[in-house]
Parts: C-alpha cells; sequence; structure tokens
C-alpha cells in the first residue's frame, strides 16, 4: 500500500512539474511580439510637407508622428490597427505624408490614408485585399501609387474614384518603390525592373532589368529629367528618364540602399543604407562625390527650403542636418513632443 502511495504521489509530482513545463513554453510562445522586437521605437522614415511645416517620422513598430517644424510641437500621431480586438500598431512597408500635410500613407498589411488632424477628411480608397509596399503621392496630392502583394502597379485617383487602376506588373511586390515625375504624368516603379509608366494612359514608356539584385528605392530629380535608384548591390545609379539610358553608378554605401532624395535645386542628393550610414552628395560636379553624415536608423528627406535633412533615429527620434556643412542641428522626440536645438556651430542657426 505504501508503495502504491509513494507512486501516486511521484506520478502527481511529475505531472504538476510537466503541466508548469507546459504552461511556462505556452507563455514563451505567445508574449506579445511587439515586446521582444529590438528597435520597435526607432524612427525609420521621415518626410516633409511641401510647404516645410510639416515633418513626419514613422517608427519601426508602426506608429506615426507630426512635428510643427518651426516650434517642435507634435501636430498629432496614430498608426493602423492590426485587428478591431487589439489596439496595436502595424507595422508598414513605407509611409508617405501628402505635399499639403492632410493625410499619411500607410502601406503595410493593407493601405490606408490616416488623416493628420486637418478639417479635410483624408480621402476615401477601397483596395484588394493584399498587402503593399512603395507607396507614393503625386505632387498635387491627387494619386497616390503602391505596389500589391500581387505584383501589381496600383494608382488610385483621390476623390473621383475610390478604386485603383491597374498599371501592369510590379515585380519586386512590397518590397519595390513608386515615384511621381515633377510634373505627375509619369511613374517611376522600380524592383527587379525598372519601369517608366504613363499615369493616364498606363502604357510603358522604358523598361530596365537589373539581373538577380532589387531596385529599392527611386526618385525623381527635381527638373524631372534625371532619376536616382538605390540597390541591393549597394549601389547608386542615375537615369535618362527620358529614355532609361544608364548615366553613372555611385558607389560608397557599404548596405543595401533604401533611400534616395534629392535637393529642391537637385545639387545634392542624400542617400541612406542598411549599414546605417547617411550619405550626401555633391551632384554638381563632374564626378559626384559624398560625405557621410553619420549613422542613423533609417529614412532620409530633403526640406523644401533644401536647408536640412532629416533623418530616423533611436527611441522616436528624429534628427536634423544642415546640409551645408553636414552638422547636426537640431533633434525631434515623441510622445512628449520635446524638441532640442544642438549646441551651437558656424552655419548652424535655430530657426
Amino acid at each position: 500500500m505504501a508503495n502504491n502511495q509513494e507512486n501516486s504521489a511521484r506520478s502527481t509530482g511529475l505531472l504538476v512539474i510537466g503541466a508548469l513545463g507546459i504552461a511556462v513554453c505556452l507563455v514563451l510562445a505567445f508574449w506579445p511580439y511587439q515586446k521582444s522586437v529590438t528597435g520597435k521605437a526607432d524612427i525609420i522614415t521621415v518626410a516633409f510637407s511641401a510647404d516645410g511645416k510639416k515633418l513626419l517620422g514613422g517608427t519601426q513598430g508602426g506608429e506615426a508622428y507630426l512635428w510643427n517644424l518651426g516650434t517642435g510641437q507634435i501636430l498629432g500621431s496614430g498608426y493602423t490597427l492590426k485587428s478591431s480586438k487589439g489596439n496595436v500598431p502595424t507595422p508598414f512597408n513605407s509611409l508617405v505624408l501628402a505635399p499639403n500635410g492632410e493625410f499619411v500613407v500607410h502601406a503595410g498589411r493593407r493601405i490606408s490614408l490616416i488623416n493628420t488632424g486637418s478639417d479635410k477628411d483624408a480621402p476615401a480608397i477601397w483596395s484588394p485585399d493584399c498587402a503593399f509596399g512603395g507607396a507614393a503621392v503625386s505632387p498635387n496630392g491627387s494619386h497616390i501609387s503602391a505596389m500589391s502583394s500581387e505584383e501589381r502597379l496600383l494608382v488610385w485617383t483621390l476623390r473621383i474614384s475610390d478604386k485603383p487602376r491597374d498599371l501592369g506588373r510590379a515585380d519586386a511586390g512590397v518590397y519595390g518603390a513608386t515615384a511621381f515625375s515633377p510634373d505627375g504624368r509619369r511613374i517611376a516603379a522600380a524592383g527587379h525592373v525598372l519601369r517608366m509608366v504613363d499615369v493616364e494612359s498606363g502604357s510603358e514608356l522604358w523598361a530596365r532589368p537589373r539581373d538577380n539584385y532589387v531596385f529599392l528605392t527611386v526618385a525623381f530629380r527635381p527638373d524631372g529629367k534625371t532619376i536616382a535608384t538605390g540597390s541591393q548591390d549597394t549601389s547608386i545609379r542615375l537615369w535618362n528618364a527620358e529614355t532609361g539610358k544608364e548615366i553613372a553608378i555611385l558607389r560608397g554605401h557599404q548596405g543595401y540602399v533604401d533611400v534616395v532624395a534629392f535637393r529642391p535645386d537637385g545639387e545634392k542628393m542624400v542617400s541612406w543604407a542598411r549599414d546605417g550610414q547617411l550619405f550626401l552628395w555633391d551632384l554638381s560636379v563632374a564626378k559626384p562625390s559624398y560625405k557621410s553624415l553619420g549613422k542613423t536608423k533609417g529614412g532620409a528627406a530633403f526640406s523644401p527650403n533644401g536647408r536640412w535633412v532629416a533623418s530616423g533615429g533611436p527611441q522616436k527620434l528624429v534628427q536634423l542636418w544642415d546640409a551645408s556643412n553636414g552638422e547636426k542641428g537640431r533633434e525631434f522626440s515623441a510622445p512628449d513632443g520635446s524638441v532640442r536645438t544642438l549646441p551651437r556651430s558656424a552655419g548652424v542657426h535655430p530657426f
């Protein structure tokens, strides 16, 4: 009898230990993912409104913040919900501020327009049930372009129709990029193939394949005659926007080039790669050269007056660099909306 009780107690103990082990494994397996994501609060994308008064920053975790560039005050924040049951931000593949600053395009598991707090409601759009990336807004704010996970280039004409037009194949899906020409009549679509497409007709004007590498970003020079691309092969390439002829190859980055952006006068360009390096290029000389501004978390954009370069920093921080000398001049942070002017040096002045 004693042996039976001992065996029973031992069995009960083993069952309890086993149950506790299973419980621990389940807790570890289903612990909210966002708590284990390193760098989820880092700003990885930035954008200015066309009037230079607003600055957008988006975090790796999917939150978006909008600052008043003059005062540093936060004008608003938002994100797209993962589900109706969970108040959880959804990471994005691209986050774009409309030129007028009235809404933000959030392209990720779906594509959404987030109102920034303006009097006008964000336009209503309908989209297929798929993921999106590579979003862009036309200079006059009338069109949105994006690439779908079904590898299609879609374009919405806002406030005219809520349904998109299919402008053809976009072979990199959500990992590609799109950009509107300054006049809004053409779209450059970057993926395994670099394409130029007419917005009105949807016809392909020219196409250039990229072998085994993918074009990750694309931007028009302000005069509309040249485009720049960043690639998985760490290069930046300049192309004739009319013919698709390659003009130059710029090297210096050691990682995938995710961002290229021109200064409004077209004489300088900023680029960011996944090795963290932020480069400022001088395109006014025969052989373009670059200066490293430093290591940042992601994103790069010129202010409309060409004075500042914005980049993403750690823990909801946006950094501003002086484009004339490459020195860091100001930092914006969220969610408290604090702003800090860094120690003044030659050529750096507060707003």
